[in-house]
């Protein structure tokens, strides 16, 4: 006889070191965790019951406290084994109190409050210098590791850093640079998210097939553009310097997005040409779904849809958004750009 056990979902949850999965079961209420390709901190946000007042009173979870989590499910799509999901590391930011009923809601972020990233203005420069030194030495005393995911290494005469905290500083840099920046675990991620398009679609989500929840897709043509030019004038013993890049499967806006930027070579002014442009169209056709919570579906890999009409392609995930109980998860895509 088969037997078909039931879908079950699990938090699992590590507060400074000590695992407490069993005393938040009894208590939660739902949680939410976000995982995002760029941009943005990830985040986690539990809320739990609390009618005997104890995580309000002698439970109070400190501020900058650590939390390891992950999500355990089992019995999921049809086979019988145990599954799981490493949400990351994050760090206590901010608890509430609600009532009634009496709740309390944690929230934590996959940025370090207690380090210098995000809430420490500094003032200091780098001569002669490349984008992965900068990114060390902004890493090292944060105490993360620096995962540098790209042969792209910029370099730069001279940068300053003024009066300007290092997250935000270092986030300029790669968008600058068109590349991404994440921070996972005790991680500090720059990547060519390009690079990461190319890589083979994990699944496929078809109308009618998948367990989609809901959708909606949007296409738009504000600020989309069908080629971009370079231009540069350099001085009197450099060459001025005019390219186009045309996309293939170009958008049909008819606008060309001209940009004026340093370049030394018609091959640089290509690489910049590309990078600008694929800032501005990469939101052109996006999509939202929510369906059944599947660990598999994480920030920074592509999906197939299918049965969306023109919205059938290859996309890639912005963010993910992992809920339960009543495991769920809400996906942001955009669609995979080509040639660029």
């Amino acid at each position: 006889m088969n037997i078909q056990l039931a879908r079950r979902s699990k938090l699992l949850l590590l507060y400074n070191n000590k695992n407490i999965s069993e005393e938040i079961d009894q208590y939660l209420l739902s949680f939410t965790y976000t995982d995002h390709a760029n941009g943005k901190a990830d985040d986690l946000q539990i809320t739990l019951e609390d009618r005997e007042g104890l995580w309000r009173s002698e439970w109070f979870p400190e501020k900058g406290a650590r939390l390891s989590s992950g999500l355990v499910v089992s019995n999921w799509d049809g086979n019988q084994r145990e599954e799981a999901l490493p949400l990351g590391i994050f760090e206590v930011d901010d608890f509430d109190i609600n009532g009634p009923p009496e709740t309390v809601t944690m929230k934590a972020i996959s940025v370090p409050i207690t380090s210098s990233l995000s809430g420490e203005d500094k003032t200091r420069a780098w001569e002669k210098t490349k984008l992965t030194v900068i990114a060390a030495d902004i890493a090292g005393p944060a105490g993360m590791e620096l995962f540098y995911d790209t042969d792209d290494d910029p370099e730069y005469d001279r940068i300053e850093q003024t009066e300007q905290a290092d997250l935000p500083f270092l986030q300029k840099l790669c968008e600058d640079a068109g590349l991404s920046l994440k921070v996972t675990g005790l991680q500090l991620v720059i990547f060519d998210d390009s690079k990461y398009e190319q890589m083979e679609p994990i699944k496929t989500i078809n109308r009618g097939k998948s367990n989609v929840i809901s959708y909606s897709g949007q296409s738009k043509t504000k600020e989309i553009y069908s080629a971009c030019r370079v231009e540069y004038k350099g001085g009197k013993q450099s060459e001025n310097i005019n390219y186009t890049y045309v996309p293939p499967n170009r958008p049909a806006t008819g606008r060309t997005l001209v940009i004026n930027e340093r370049v030394n070579s018609i091959a640089a002014a290509e690489r910049l040409a590309k990078k600008r442009l694929r800032q501005k169209n990469q939101e052109e056709m996006t999509f939202s779904l929510t369906m059944q919570g599947d660990i598999t579906l994480v920030a920074g890999v592509t999906v197939m849809l299918e049965g969306w009409g023109v919205f059938d392609g290859k996309y890639f995930v912005n963010q993910a958004t992992h809920s339960g109980p009543g495991y769920v998860v809400a996906l942001e895509l955009r669609k995979v750009l080509e040639g660029y």
